[in-house]
């Protein structure tokens, strides 16, 4: 039998043997009052099933080529929004709550109105390594096997994590009847808000026996994702098992109206989560062994994410801060959020074919970008060829300052072609003020393009 379907068949031989080790799970006597404490140490193993049913309207974000004078928001859509993880997991011991987890499904599927959109993990980053450190009570996920990309980090980095579970049990002992606020760090794993303006979620122990304690989640809470504010409310239940001393399951009932965002898309949904959890024997990959060969750090170079084009004719590595805000086989543009605004933004067009080995040259490519700049243009600030991955051949950046109303901006122009005579034009537009800081993030971005050939998966 799969180990979560034990949660619906009865009492489960681990369980058994986690009892005998587990202080506290005796018990209640009358009103005792009882301790609801997570006591999932690292030599245990368990599985987790974690899945999301959603539907309701879809807020487009206005499309890059609109202007401020013809700025509708555009007609919202009907959407369908499902998505399912399910791993085993492995707690490591240290300060941090930290844990290993191999993947045994990971897949979402969005329909309705908008473009079908279907992502899944690939096999080859099924072993992850999950954190819970961010001040927000986020859960940081990487891959030590390779860069994960958006898509796929928005499945293995999302609400009901298992490592959140134990937040929102009480500090206190309780008795039935009994009422805590869910803390505020608690919230990323049922909402995923970056950021808490007003949480009045609240929870309630509705029974205790000597197996479980069911306690009622309730209430509201408003906050942001990325910028883009919204409001959820919930209501729901957990259950914990005394036995176990473990979060054995979580099914929430949401609410959602959400703005868009300068990243997020708008969205008013109603939507089922349910994490389910469950001890089971150890696994060969989660083995003592196992893990003796692994590096457990979140490295800055576990957390680069891997963005491939939606033609999979060429990919490239950028840092957690750059976010796709449009994709399709004539543009990508990526914005970069980070100290609560975006800072950045980059487009990547392609350009026409050419000869194998050829290229645009870059005189006529420079008077093309000072046409295209027209009034706005004001004075180069360097160019020349780029290197980067051998992969990715030639690259020619022009950095131009201007000016776009009473506002001073900064672009850097690149033109990049294949061996095949593929052309890419990627342009990166912030404001100057902000150039000192993004440094060269830029060349990081493109040096790490390469182009494919036959073009990559994008299925995912």
């Amino acid at each position: 039998m799969d180990p979560i379907g034990r949660l619906a068949a009865g009492p489960w031989p681990v369980a058994a043997a986690w009892a005998a080790l587990v202080l506290g799970a005796s018990a209640a006597r009358g009103d005792d009052p009882v301790a609801l404490v997570e006591k999932v140490g690292p030599a245990a193993t368990t599985a987790a099933r974690i899945e999301l049913k959603a539907s309701g309207l879809y807020r487009p974000p206005l499309p890059p080529d609109a202007t401020a004078a013809e700025a509708r928001m555009p007609k919202p859509l009907d959407v369908e929004i499902e998505t399912r993880i399910i791993y085993r997991e492995r707690l490591l011991a240290g300060p941090e709550r930290k844990s290993v987890r191999l993947v045994r499904q990971a897949a979402s599927a969005v329909n309705g109105e908008i473009r079908p959109v279907a992502h899944r993990l690939r096999p080859e980053l099924a072993l992850l390594i999950a954190s819970r450190r961010g001040g927000n009570g986020s859960v940081t996920v990487v891959s030590p096997s390779g860069s994960l990309t958006r898509g796929e980090l928005e499945l293995v980095e999302g609400p009901g994590d298992t490592l959140c579970l134990a937040d929102l049990l009480p500090e206190k002992p309780v008795v039935a009847g009994d009422s805590w606020a869910i803390p505020d760090a608690a919230l990323w794993a049922l909402t995923n808000y970056d950021a808490v303006e007003s949480n009045r979620l609240q929870a309630t122990v509705e029974s205790i026996d000597e197996a479980t304690a069911v306690v009622a989640i309730k209430g509201e809470v408003k906050g942001s994702i990325l910028g883009a504010e919204g409001s959820m409310t919930c209501d729901g239940r957990l259950t914990f098992d005394r036995r176990a001393a473990m979060v054995t399951d979580l099914e929430l009932n949401r609410t959602e109206s959400r703005v868009p965002g300068a990243v997020e898309a708008g969205l008013d949904l109603k939507s089922t989560l349910r994490a389910r959890r469950a001890p089971v024997e150890a696994t060969p990959e989660l083995s003592d062994a196992a893990l003796a060969r692994l590096s457990p750090e979140i490295t800055p170079a576990r957390l680069l994410l891997q963005l491939i084009a939606p033609d999979g004719r060429y990919d490239l590595l950028h840092d957690r801060s750059w976010h796709t805000y449009w994709d399709d086989r004539k543009l990508v543009v990526l914005k970069r959020y980070q100290g609560g605004r975006v800072d950045a933004q980059c487009n990547l067009v392609y350009g026409p074919t050419v000869a194998s080995g050829k290229h645009q040259d870059v005189k006529e490519f420079e008077t093309d970008v000072r046409r295209a700049l027209g009034d706005r243009f004001g004075n180069v600030i360097g160019g020349g060829e780029v290197g980067g991955d051998a992969g990715g051949g030639f690259r020619y950046k022009l950095g131009i300052q201007g000016r776009q109303g009473d506002l001073g901006v900064v672009w850097y122009y690149y033109l990049i072609a294949s061996p095949r005579g593929e052309q890419l034009l990627a342009t990166f537009t912030l404001v100057d003020s902000d150039a000192a800081a993004f440094g060269q993030a830029d060349e990081a971005l493109v040096g790490s393009l390469q182009w494919n050939d036959p073009p990559l998966d994008v299925g995912r």
